[in-house]
């Protein structure tokens, strides 16, 4: 039965930083989390250079290949096949090296994330990262500075736009509630709850229509597939929208009631929005021409704006839909620049991930069940980034490779976790190490 089971890592150390191995690759790892939540050290190609060449020829780590990785791989591929192969081109080569870049660094993270220790740590410094710039500079620019973008809050580089900023805030909403399940120490569990409340705070600050949405659906969702405890969940649900509401201003509720009605009534002039949800609509139309005049391979990485800046003057298409633009959508965006080729890769990708971490989930539920809901709090967050990715173009950027990378550690550690459980009883149980840890120690000496 699970309680004849050993304590989990975090009964046993108390803080994350116990029992980790800091291998240099893995160092390196965290700094480059650090460097691309804060821009305050410009050192990123250089310490993954240093990963890259630990993993490759130190002994502490071997490469990973799971299969979601083969899917990346192959997807790349396609991307710097057709790259070069219309007349809407990228016109230079740098989109394609930056992406090269996000796929090593993919191969990285879920290459040095191989213990649950690491794990662990990883999302309190990624956290910690994220509240010290990110959340702290959006607050500041709020409170302190009343530096906002038309009344939507921000902060600076990838984070400068309100909708950006919004849906990325939603992997590290994801990692607060991870750590909250499973952590035991009163100081750790405090700061994951105070990220838990100022993470939904910042997001209706942003104002971001499709962000709002995204977190909404996630807690739908939540409390749909909740088996235990689903009063216990609504309350405190209902607690966290009470504090964040209290600091929501009142034109988030505006916005959405604006949007509201003119979905109602089908006429996106009606929002009180300058025209921004039929200026996206608008996108949207252009963005489908141009998949339906491209439709196996796609435009080229990077070049949907130059294909949107011929498209948008096509009959039908309203004039503020003009101009280089983006497709304001990832999926659209993706069957826009690869086609059914490269988007049925990149699908395969995201439906491998989600399915071994379901499926990991469930066997890991009988053993562990605070592990088990830390998978699911990861998903939920992947899903909600999934809603918003609706309303963005997210398909290139490393933050997304982040999250998947540490879904596929979380997952692949936690599948270690349920094969020593289900090991025959009569292996020695003597020790009272952490079975993930002991797992680790075997995998390192062969």
């Amino acid at each position: 039965m699970p309680s004849a089971y050993q304590p989990t890592l975090e009964q046993q150390f108390q803080w994350p930083w116990q029992g980790v191995d800091f291998s240099p690759a893995y160092v390196c790892y965290l700094l480059y989390m650090f460097v691309i939540s804060s821009y305050v050290l410009n050192i990123g190609q250089a310490v993954m250079g240093i990963a890259l060449l630990a993993i490759t020829f130190g002994t502490r780590e071997r490469w990973k290949f799971p299969v979601p990785m083969f899917f990346l791989t192959a997807f790349f591929l396609v991307v710097a096949l057709t790259f070069k192969t219309t007349q809407y081109r990228s016109y230079t080569n740098q989109p394609l090296i930056d992406f090269f870049k996000v796929v090593l660094i993919t191969f990285v993270g879920v290459t040095v994330l191989d213990t649950r220790a690491r794990v662990r740590f990883f999302m309190v410094f990624y956290l910690a990262s994220f509240a010290l710039f990110p959340v702290r500079g959006g607050i500041f620019n709020w409170f302190i500075y009343r530096a906002a973008t038309q009344g939507r809050v921000a902060w600076n580089h990838l984070f400068e736009n309100p909708n950006d900023y919004a849906a990325l805030m939603l992997f590290p909403m994801g990692l607060c509630l991870a750590t909250l399940l499973a952590e035991k120490s009163k100081l750790m569990r405090q700061a994951a709850l105070l990220g838990t409340l100022a993470i939904p705070m910042l997001i209706l600050m942003t104002q971001s229509r499709g962000a709002i949405i995204a977190l909404g659906f996630a807690v739908v969702t939540y409390v749909l597939i909740q088996n235990k405890g689903r009063g216990r969940s609504l309350m405190g649900i209902a607690a966290i929208a009470v504090v964040v509401g209290l600091f929501a201003p009142s034109a988030v509720w505006d916005r959405l009631t604006s949007l509201k009605s003119a979905t109602e009534s089908g006429n996106l002039n009606t929002a009180n929005d300058s025209r921004s949800a039929e200026q996206r609509f608008e996108i949207w139309k252009v963005a489908w021409k141009v998949h339906q005049a491209f439709p196996l391979t796609g435009v080229g990485w990077a070049g949907y704006p130059n294909a949107h800046f011929d498209y948008a003057r096509l009959t039908g298409i309203a004039t503020l839909a003009r101009g280089a633009r983006d497709a304001h959508n990832t999926y659209l965006s993706l069957l826009g620049e690869t086609g059914w080729i490269g988007f049925s890769l990149w699908g395969g990708l995201i439906a491998s991930i989600v399915a071994g971490a379901i499926r990991t989930m469930r066997r890991l539920r009988r053993y562990s069940a605070v592990h088990a809901e830390q998978l699911k709090m990861l998903l939920l967050a992947l899903l909600a980034f999934g809603v918003a990715g609706m309303f963005g173009t997210f398909g290139g950027v490393s933050f997304s490779y982040v999250h998947l990378a540490a879904l596929m550690a979380m997952t692949a550690v936690s599948q270690r976790d349920v094969e020593a459980y289900e090991r025959p009883r009569a292996r020695p149980r003597a020790r009272s190490t952490d079975m993930t840890t002991a797992i680790d120690r075997g995998e390192r000496r062969g």
